[in-house]
C-alpha cells in the first residue's frame, strides 16, 4: 500500500504600499473603500472557483489588504497564473479609476500540505507559518515587494 502526499498551493497576496494610498485618497481605515472592497470580491471570486481556503486575511466587514490562501488538489497551474494575473490587472484599473496606483505583490510556494486552522481577518499569527509552502510563499511576497511589487514571484 502507498500512499500520496497531498501538495498545497500557498497564495500570499498584499496590496503595495496601501497605507500611503489610503492616506492620501483620505479613506478610512478599516472601512473598505474601493480598493480593499474590489480585492475581497476577486479573492472571494478566485477561492470559489479553485476550491480554495482563506487561511488569513479575508475580510468583507473592513476591506482586505493582505490574504494568505491554499488550493489543493488537481491545480490547474495556467489558469491559476492567469487568474492571479487577472486580478492584479483588475487592482491597477481600480486604482486608475482611483486616480493612484494601486498594485499587488503576490507570492506563491508549493509544497506537502500542512493542516493550519484558518484565522480571522486581523489574527496574525506563526502559527500561519508552519508549514514549508507558506513559509516560502511569504518569503516569494517579500521578494516581490522588494522588487518593486506590482508582480508574482513563485518559490
Amino acid at each position: 500500500m502507498t500512499f500520496q502526499t497531498v501538495e498545497e498551493l500557498v497564495i500570499f497576496i498584499d496590496l503595495d504600499n496601501f497605507k500611503k494610498i489610503s492616506e492620501d485618497q483620505g479613506w478610512v481605515a478599516y472601512k473598505p473603500n474601493d480598493i480593499t472592497g474590489s480585492l475581497t470580491s476577486l479573492i472571494t471570486k478566485f477561492v470559489r472557483k479553485h476550491l480554495g481556503e482563506v487561511i488569513y486575511g479575508l475580510d468583507e466587514k473592513h476591506g482586505t489588504e493582505e490574504c494568505m490562501l491554499r488550493l489543493t488538489g488537481a491545480l490547474a497551474h495556467e489558469e491559476i497564473i492567469n487568474d492571479l494575473e487577472y486580478i492584479i490587472t483588475e487592482i491597477n484599473n481600480v486604482g486608475q479609476n482611483c486616480g493612484c496606483d494601486a498594485s499587488l505583490s503576490i507570492g506563491v510556494s508549493r509544497g506537502p500540505y500542512t493542516p493550519i486552522r484558518p484565522t480571522g481577518p486581523y489574527q496574525w499569527s506563526r502559527r500561519l507559518f508552519k508549514g514549508q509552502a507558506q513559509r516560502l510563499a511569504h518569503k516569494a511576497l517579500k521578494k516581490a515587494k522588494k522588487l518593486g511589487g506590482n508582480r508574482i514571484i513563485f518559490l
